[in-house]
């Protein structure tokens, strides 16, 4: 963590703010802060974190996310399925359960909390993607126009000109007779 925050109150806060996630989320964020300063914050005098000071060993912290990032959970037979639907939901990370190994969601179809072990998530920042598309616009913008090509068919004797300029360029053997007649043609002309 790069800043230091006054007060769990003051991380939960931010934490919010930055996911930009309604205010009903806050006991979900005040939960997962206080888990994650459990397992990080390290004590000044004792030089330990509390989960060390009170079990004896280093946390595992590698199951740690990023809170209020977009995951997808599968829909696990609790809805009959057509051959079309999704098999996962998109759904938001909320925390920690305090009682098992699973994370908390928030599913967005069915708009309601809930506990699964098994989550992918999407940790990018969607704000930094945006800002480099609009980067990538703006340079769009700042190059000059293409010259205008002319819109319109050519006229016909524009055509029959260029015919003739690049038949003349052409070797003797490449130059095609155009008198062709259906005398001309061995076989059935149905095949």
């Amino acid at each position: 963590m790069e800043r230091k925050y006054r007060s769990l109150e003051e991380l939960a806060r931010t934490m919010l703010n930055e996911t930009k996630l309604p205010k009903y989320f806050w006991a979900d964020a005040i939960s997962t802060a206080c888990h994650v300063l459990n397992k990080v914050l390290i004590r000044p005098f004792l030089k330990r974190t509390p989960y060390e000071i009170y079990n004896g060993r280093k946390p595992n912290i590698s199951y740690f996310r990023v809170f209020g990032c977009k995951c997808f959970v599968l829909n696990n037979g609790k809805e009959q399925l057509g051959k079309f639907d999704a098999k996962a939901d998109e759904a938001i990370f909320l925390g920690y359960s305090t009682n098992r190994k699973s994370y908390r969601v928030y599913n967005k179809r069915t708009l309601v909390v809930e506990e699964f072990v098994h989550v992918v998530f999407d940790e990018t920042n969607k704000q930094e993607t945006k800002q480099t598309e609009i980067e990538g616009l703006t340079d769009l913008l700042d190059q000059p126009p293409l010259e205008n090509e002319q819109s319109e068919m050519p006229k016909e004797s524009e055509l029959n000109e260029t015919t003739k300029k690049t038949s003349e360029q052409l070797p003797k053997e490449w130059k095609v007779s155009k008198d062709l007649s259906i005398e001309n043609i061995i076989g059935n002309i149905g095949k």
